[in-house]
C-alpha cells in the first residue's frame, strides 16, 4: 500500500538527504506484537529516531537529542547541582515517572536519585537516558499512547524503547568538541563502535563512549549586596560502554544478551559564601569567602540474558538485572558549628548515598492461526517478575552534626533506608484484521505489588485503511503508575540554629503524625483518536489527539511550616534547638495530592524533495499542542486541615499545569549535494509559567515565547570520513530575565529553569566521523 512505501530515493550522484526526523519506513517492535510492521502502519502513534538523526542534532546526550527531533517530547536545562545530573523529561506533557523506558524491549531499571528540583519533574523517580552509551544506540522507538495493558506500570504517557546496535558490518569513530558563546561550558565527546561476525555464528557488537562537560554560569550581577544565586551547569565525565551479543543454538534457537556500563564524576558548584557571615575561626579558615561544592561518583549498569525460539510458537525466556548506586560528597566548605564546638575544621565530607536495583524476568510466547479472517491473527500472552530494592546510606557523623557543613548537610541515621519489594504480572494480547482494511487489538495485564496492590488494565486498538493513501486510527485504554520505593521512602533532614526541614518517609512516626496516607497507585484513562496520510508520493503526514485523565498524581506537597513539621521532625528522632522559630520550620512528604486531565494534538510531516542539480532535500515539520488542568485538589488529612495547611498551592498548581510550553512546533530541512550536507533546524516553545516562592505572595516566572535554531554543515572528505560543524541555538537566545526585585527576593535568580532550551546560550562545536 502507497502508506508503508519507501520514500522517494535521492538522484543517484547525491548522497540521500539526512534522516533529520522520525522514519516511518522503518521496522517497529514497540506497540504492536506482530513482525515486520512499519511504523507508518502502526494503529497508534509512534516515531522512529534513528542514530544518524541523534547525531545530527549536535548534542551530546540521549534527553537533548530526543528534544531537538520529537515534538512532544520536552526536557527542562540540566539542574545546577549534582542531584538534578538524572535528566528528567515530558512526554506529551507528563511526569517522567509515568513514561516507561524499555532497552530491547526489556524494562529499564531506574535511577537511585529522586528529583527534588522545583519543576514539573518534581518527585519524579526516573530511569537516566544519559547513563545508555549514546555509541550504543541504533535507533529509539517512541509509542504515544498509554500503553499499561501491554507493558506494565508507568506506561501512561506511553514507551521510550531504545533498540542498541546489533549488526556485525557496522562501525565508527566519532570525536566532537564545543564551547558556548560565553565561553564557558567546554564540551568534549567521543564515542566508538563495531560489530563483529564470531566463527560461532554469533554477533557481537561493541561500543564506548567519552562525554565530558566544563562548567558554566549565569549568575551574572544580582543587583545587590548578595552575590547572585549559581545558575549553571555542573562539571561531569561521564564514561560509558555497552554490548549486544546473538549466536544460534540451531535452526529455531537463539541465545542473546545485551548489557551498559557508566561511570559519571560530577562536581557542582553552591552558592557563595560571603566573609563576616559566620565566625572568625570561619573568616580565618575562608578569608575571602568559599563557594562549597557538592560532588557525585556513580556507577550504573544493566545486563540482560535471554533465549529466544523462532516458528509457529515464538518464545522468549530473558532476565534482566540493573543498578544503580551514587555516592556524594560536599567539599570545599565547613560545618560552622562542629568547628565552634570542637575545634574540627573539617572541609571535605560524605553526606552519604543512594543505591537501587531491579531484578526482572520475562516469559513471552506469541503465536500466529487462521481464524478465517482477512489475515492471520496474533495471540501474545506472558508472565513477569520483578524484584526492586532502595537504599538511602546514611553520611559520616560530622556531615550532620548540628546543621551539617554548608550547602548539603549529610543524610542522618534517621534518613537511612534499606527497602525491597516484589512484583508479579501476566498479560495476554489479540491482533485480528477481520477484514483488509481493519486491524483491532486488544490487551488485558493484571500486576501485583507488594505493599500497593493489585491492578488490571486493558486497552482496545483500531485502524481502518480508507485508501491507499489515508487511514484512521485511534485507541483506549487505561494504565498506572505504581509508587517507587524511593518516593515511598525518600528521607532528607536539615536542623540548624536558624532554621528546620525535613523530607518526610511515609510510614515515619513524623508522616503518622501529620495524617499522611500511604501513597496509592496512580490511574489513568486515555484515549486517542488521529489518521494517517501520504496525499503525495513522498509526503506523509500524521495527526493524533488525545486525552489523559490521571487520578491521585503522586506529587510532593507544599511547605508545611509551623509547630505541626516541628513536632514530626522530633517525631522522626532529630532534636530542635531550643528557641528556634516554628515559622522557619518546615516539612514536605510525598502525596496523592490531585487528579489532572491532560488533552492535546500531535502533528508530523516529512516530504523529501529531489532538487535537480542542487542535490536533495528532505523537510520535516512537527507540531504538539498540550493542556493540563487539575479537576480535583485532594483535601488535606484533618490534622493539617485543622492548622489551615494545604498540600497544594501556587507552585504545584503552576508545575502541573503551565511551567511546560503549551506549544512547541518544528521545521528541519536537511540539504545534500555530492560530499555537502547541511542541517537547519527552528524549534518554536511557547512561554511556560511558574510561581516561585514558599509561601504567600508567590513570584510569577515567565520564560517568553521563543525559537531555536540548530544549524549543522558537514563535508565528505572520503565516503568513509566527514568533518562537521555546527551550533545550537544559533542566535544566543536566553530565556526571558527575572526582573531584579523579583530575583533579589528568590535569593538571586536570574533565569526561570523551567525553560526546555535551557539557560546557558548558544555554542558551537567541531566533529569529526569516520565510518568503519
Amino acid at each position: 500500500m502507497a502508506l508503508a512505501a519507501p520514500q522517494a530515493p535521492a538522484p543517484a550522484a547525491d548522497a540521500p538527504a539526512a534522516d533529520i526526523g522520525t522514519s516511518g519506513d522503518a521496522i517497529i517492535v514497540t506497540g504492536t506484537r506482530e513482525s515486520g510492521r512499519l511504523a507508518r502502519q502502526s494503529a497508534t502513534p509512534i516515531d522512529v529516531v534513528k542514530a544518524d538523526t541523534l547525531t545530527a542534532t549536535g548534542q551530546s546526550n540521549l534527553v537533548d537529542s530526543l528534544r531537538s527531533v520529537l515534538p512532544s517530547f520536552n526536557a527542562p536545562a540540566v539542574g545546577y547541582d549534582v542531584g538534578a545530573l538524572a535528566r528528567t523529561f515530558a512526554l506529551r506533557g507528563l511526569s517522567p515517572s509515568q513514561t516507561l523506558i524499555l532497552v530491547n524491549g526489556k524494562r529499564r531499571h531506574l535511577s537511585s536519585s529522586i528529583y527534588a528540583d522545583s519543576d514539573p519533574s518534581q518527585g519524579s523517580n526516573v530511569v537516566d537516558l544519559d547513563m545508555i552509551p549514546l555509541a550504543a544506540v541504533g535507533r529509539v522507538e517512541v509509542l504515544r499512547d498509554g500503553a499499561a495493558a501491554q507493558y506494565g506500570s508507568d506506561a501512561i504517557a506511553g514507551v521510550i524503547n531504545v533498540i542498541l546496535k546489533d549488526d556485525a558490518n557496522s562501525g565508527g569513530v566519532s570525536v566532537q568538541g564545543g564551547k558556548y558563546y560565553a565561553g564557558d561550558g567546554t564540551s568534549i565527546q567521543a564515542n566508538a563502535d563495531k560489530g563483529v561476525a564470531l566463527k560461532d555464528g554469533g554477533v557481537l557488537h561493541l561500543s564506548a563512549g567519552y562525554r565530558y562537560q566544563d562548567f558554566t554560569n549565569r549568575s551574572g550581577d544580582s543587583g545587590g549586596v548578595q552575590p547572585a544565586k549559581v545558575q549553571g551547569m555542573p562539571r561531569s565525565v561521564v564514561v560509558s560502554g555497552g554490548y549486544d551479543y546473538t549466536r544460534p543454538l540451531g535452526e529455531t534457537l537463539d541465545f542473546y544478551s545485551f548489557g551498559t556500563y557508566a561511570w559519571r564524576k560530577a562536581r557542582a558548584n553552591e552558592n557563595p559564601r560571603q566573609p563576616g557571615w559566620f565566625s572568625d575561626a570561619v573568616d580565618a579558615l575562608y578569608p575571602q569567602g568559599f563557594t562549597p561544592q557538592e560532588t557525585l561518583n556513580e556507577h550504573d549498569f544493566s545486563v540482560t540474558g535471554g533465549i529466544k525460539s523462532h516458528g509457529d510458537w515464538a518464545v522468549d525466556l530473558s532476565s534482566t538485572y540493573g543498578r544503580d548506586t551514587v555516592k556524594l560528597r560536599n567539599i570545599s566548605t565547613i560545618n560552622p558549628d562542629l568547628l565552634a564546638d570542637t575545634g574540627n575544621a573539617q572541609t571535605d565530607f560524605n553526606v552519604g548515598g543512594f543505591a537501587a536495583s531491579e531484578w526482572t524476568s520475562n516469559l513471552d510466547v506469541k503465536h500466529q492461526f487462521d481464524l478465517g479472517l482477512a489475515g492471520p491473527a496474533t495471540f501474545a500472552f506472558g508472565a513477569e517478575n520483578r524484584y526492586e530494592t532502595y537504599e538511602i546510606r546514611a553520611g559520616e557523623p560530622t556531615s550532620y552534626y548540628s546543621g551539617g557543613p554548608q550547602a548539603f548537610p549529610g543524610f542522618r541515621p534517621s534518613d537511612a533506608a534499606n527497602v525491597h519489594r516484589n512484583s508479579v504480572a501476566g498479560y495476554a494480547d489479540l491482533t485480528l484484521r477481520p477484514v483488509k482494511a481493519w486491524e483491532l487489538s486488544g490487551a488485558l495485564r493484571w500486576e501485583h505489588y507488594n505493599g500497593v496492590g493489585s491492578r488490571l488494565n486493558g486497552k482496545l486498538a483500531s485502524r481502518y485503511d480508507v485508501t491507499d493513501r489515508f487511514a484512521l486510527r485511534g485507541s483506549v485504554s487505561t494504565g498506572f503508575h505504581a509508587p517507587t520505593l524511593a518516593q515511598q521512602n525518600y528521607s532528607a533532614t536539615t536542623v540548624t540554629t536558624g532554621y528546620a526541614s525535613i523530607q518526610l518517609p511515609l510510614g515515619s512516626p513524623g508522616a503518622n503524625l501529620l495524617g499522611a496516607p500511604a501513597l496509592k497507585p496512580e490511574t489513568s484513562t486515555s484515549a486517542s483518536l488521529g489518521f494517517v496520510a501520504e496525499p503525495v508520493h513522498g509526503l506523509s503526514i500524521t495527526v493524533d489527539a488525545y486525552r489523559i485523565d490521571v487520578k491521585n498524581r503522586i506529587i510532593e506537597s507544599a511547605y508545611l511550616y509551623g509547630d505541626l513539621a516541628q513536632a514530626a521532625i522530633a517525631a522522626n528522632g532529630t532534636t530542635i534547638p531550643a528557641g528556634l522559630d516554628p515559622g522557619n520550620v518546615s516539612a514536605v512528604f510525598f502525596t496523592n495530592g490531585v487528579d489532572t486531565r491532560t488533552q492535546g494534538v500531535d502533528m508530523t510531516a516529512s516530504w523529501v524533495m529531489p532538487a535537480g542539480a542542487l542535490g536533495t532535500i528532505r523537510w520535516d515539520a512537527g507540531l504538539a499542542y498540550v493542556d493540563t488542568t487539575i479537576r480535583r485538589v485532594h483535601a488535606a488529612p484533618a490534622v493539617l486541615a485543622d492548622a489551615g495547611l494545604s498540600l497544594v498551592d501556587a507552585v504545584q498548581r503552576t508545575n502541573l499545569t503551565t511551567a511546560t510550553p503549551s506549544w512547541k512546533a518544528s521545521l528541519a530541512a536537511a540539504w545534500s549535494s555530492g560530499p555537502l550536507d547541511l542541517t537547519l533546524r527552528n524549534t518554536f516553545y511557547s512561554n511556560a509559567r511558574q510561581a516561585q516562592g514558599y509561601a504567600e505572595p508567590y513570584y510569577i516566572i515567565d520564560t517568553g515565547a521563543r525559537v531555536i535554531t540548530d544549524l549543522d554543515i558537514g563535508y565528505r572528505v572520503t565516503p568513509q570520513v566527514r568533518v562537521g560543524v555546527g551550533a545550537n541555538n544559533l542566535f544566543d537566545v536566553h530565556p526571558r530575565m527575572i526582573p531584579t526585585a523579583i530575583g533579589q527576593a528568590l535569593n538571586y535568580d536570574r533565569y526561570s529553569h523551567v525553560a526546555p532550551y535551557g539557560i546557558n546560550g548558544g555554542s558551537y562545536y567541531l566533529r569529526l566521523t569516520v565510518n568503519l
